[in-house]
């Protein structure tokens, strides 16, 4: 990503058009963004964590700055930017249902009844199929382009819906129902939008009701065998769902064609669309109010005793979540360090102090918890500025903004009308495509996805880029030769890229050097071994793993002082991670028989992560073996 990324942002340079920098106050804040991250392995917890945060952060940075770059490389190209990433949004939500069509093939190993393939992640699935409602919805309401691809829209809105369905994930269908309704608000053309919106859901509804009501999608732990069973008649309905809604698409296009329908017709559908539109999230709101449930629902929501929902088509309508308990550990610990956070994705581990049970998670299922908890009052500061300098740069793209401001002193010129021509509802459904994911990642942790977390970003970055279509010049003027400053500049972006992705790349070349000094010892080659895992520490010095390595290979070698020294070294240069506290702990007990040593070791581990039943058990068993050796030490007295 960072170096394809770096590649467009460098063409950008030698060749992009002059004139105003669109975005770029959102590229700023991004770049903040990504600058606190790589700060705060100063003061984490856990720097190897952040220090793998910092590199997916850049990463992140270099795309949404390609997409600003590509804006300004090709800025009527929205069609085929649209078109792309609904495309790279499909590939994914194809292949999860495929993995049910041949479970065998493709999810052998999937032990879910959430489809998960090939992210292993069901809600990773939900929100790429999420993201891709709005950009069906472009491709099926347009007025240009061929009737065949408008018809396209159809099958892969279907597709989207019933990965959603199938993947149970109530966030992806919240923010897939917000996207379509905004649409439906924005965009005038209601009467070309409400198929695409209506037939595929229907139809996805359908076939989402007859999977749910089998073991397999309704069901975890399902054998093979039981998903085999399903997988051709799944299999089936889906390519006849397909079909049947190429064909519908088809039809319902012609028909606008041909212009059967009056323009008194389509005005007031249009106007009933709107209005419901408007009115459906009201009136949901309102029916829940009334009916004295609404503070069940946000307890249920937002408790920390709270359990997942059982599964099934009934998990979709919901309230209840484990999610509350996430969130009131990220609490605690951002109260623990309210400024700065404890360090960008240490809440997997700051957050074991604090659990009140034994589940295990990395992430707390929601960025603004996250981040609260990783980079503190500051980091939702930048995150805010740079949301609110995004919506600026999308609304300004889209000319959504008041064409006049009633208390601008002195008032501004008005801009010129713009129809909804393909481009302007292109960039609509570019912004509605970002505001989907951001929302589907309030309550979850996509973003820590790349495969749907590109998606958005590209999105994101190529709206904010854009600026409206009234500042664009006019007709593309032949590509001028590069000046020397641009050569320059563009040969500086690439000598950062390959710097940043050398040091993105380190944490991988280090654990590839561990796994090699575990092979070295399986061969009974230790001094090598030992070389090895100490390569290792030097490409990264900020993970004890290499140092856990190695002490392992120096007691497998007989070294057992050269391992404790090891031992305690990982103990004094990473505090904060209870597993080496433990691993001492274990080599206390288990090869130097010295219980007494372990137990005061073990407590550090049980400081910092309370609930580990592995360091409980550590525990009892040096207690246990304390009282054994004090029992045969009075007997032969």
């Amino acid at each position: 990503m960072l170096l394809a990324g770096a590649g467009v942002i460098a063409a950008a340079i030698l060749w992009g058009r002059d004139g105003r920098l669109d975005g770029v106050t959102s590229l700023i804040a991004f770049a903040a963004l990504a600058v606190l991250t790589a700060l705060s392995v100063l003061w984490s917890i856990v720097p190897e964590l952040s220090y793998i945060e910092a590199g997916r952060t850049l990463s992140y940075l270099v795309v949404f700055a390609a997409a600003i770059a590509g804006a300004r490389l090709a800025p009527r190209a929205v069609p085929g930017v649209v078109g792309g990433i609904l495309l790279g949004a499909m590939l994914p939500v194809a292949y999860s249902l495929a993995s049910r069509i041949w479970p065998g093939s493709l999810a052998e190993n999937e032990l879910s009844n959430r489809i998960g393939a090939p992210f292993q992640y069901w809600n990773a699935v939900g929100t790429v199929a999420a993201i891709s409602i709005p950009l069906a919805l472009w491709l099926g309401s347009r007025r240009t382009g061929s009737v065949w691809l408008r018809a396209l829209a159809y099958p892969a809105g279907g597709l989207s819906v019933l990965a959603i369905l199938l993947t149970q994930s109530r966030g992806a269908l919240a923010a897939a129902a917000a996207a379509a309704l905004l649409w439906l608000a924005i965009v005038p053309l209601r009467l070309r939008s409400l198929p695409v919106v209506i037939v595929p859901s229907l139809a996805a509804g359908a076939v989402g009701a007859w999977a749910l009501s089998k073991d397999p999608f309704s069901k975890s732990l399902q054998p093979l065998e039981a998903k085999e069973a399903v997988a051709g008649d799944f299999g089936l309905l889906v390519v006849l769902m397909t079909l049947l809604l190429f064909a519908a698409g088809l039809v319902i296009n012609m028909g606008l064609a041909r212009g059967l329908v009056s323009m008194r017709t389509r005005r007031r559908a249009g106007l009933v669309a709107l209005a419901v539109a408007c009115v459906v999230p009201l009136v949901a709101f309102t029916s829940v109010a009334l009916s004295g449930r609404i503070d069940d629902r946000v307890s249920q929501l937002t408790s920390e005793t709270e359990v997942a929902p059982d599964e099934g088509g009934d998990r979709v309508f919901a309230s209840s979540s484990t999610r509350g308990k996430y969130w009131r550990e990220a609490g605690r610990v951002f109260e623990d360090r309210p400024a700065v956070g404890v360090g960008a994705g240490a809440f997997a581990i700051g957050r074991l102090r604090h659990r009140t049970d034994a589940a295990v998670t990395a992430h707390a299922h929601g960025f603004v918890p996250q981040t609260l908890a990783d980079l503190g009052i500051v980091g939702v500061i930048v995150t805010t500025v740079l949301l609110v300098a995004w919506l600026a740069s999308a609304l300004r793209a889209t000319s959504l903004l008041p064409r006049r401001l009633p208390y601008a002193l002195p008032k501004p010129e008005p801009e010129p009308r713009r129809d909804w021509d393909s481009d302007r509802m292109g960039l609509v459904a570019l912004t509605l495509a970002a505001l989907a994911f951001g929302l589907q990642s309030i309550i979850d942790w996509t973003w820590f996805v790349p495969g749907s977390a590109v998606l958005a970003l590209v999105a994101a970055g190529y709206v904010a880029g854009r600026g409206p279509l009234t500042a664009l010049p006019g007709p593309r003027e032949p590509r001028r030769r590069p000046t020397r400053d641009r050569i320059a500049a563009a040969v500086g972006v690439g000598v950062a890229a390959l710097a940043i992705a050398w040091a993105v790349w380190q944490p991988e070349a280090s654990d590839r050097a561990t796994g090699e000094a575990l092979k070295l010892a399986e061969a009974g080659d230790f001094p090598d071994a030992v070389s090895k895992t100490e390569d290792a520490q030097d490409l990264n010095p900020l993970s004890p793993e290499p140092l856990l390595v190695r002490a392992s290979i120096q007691t497998q070698a007989g070294d057992e002082a050269a391992a404790e020294s090891t031992l305690e070294q990982a103990v004094l240069s990473f505090p904060g991670d209870p597993h080496t506290w433990y691993r001492l702990a274990a080599f206390q007990l288990g090869t130097q028989d010295q219980p007494t040593a372990a137990l005061e070791t073990v407590q550090g581990a049980l400081y910092l992560d309370p609930f580990w039943n592995s360091a409980r058990t550590l525990f009892l068993e040096a207690r246990a073996r304390e009282r054994e050796l004090a029992t045969l030490e009075a007997q032969r007295q």
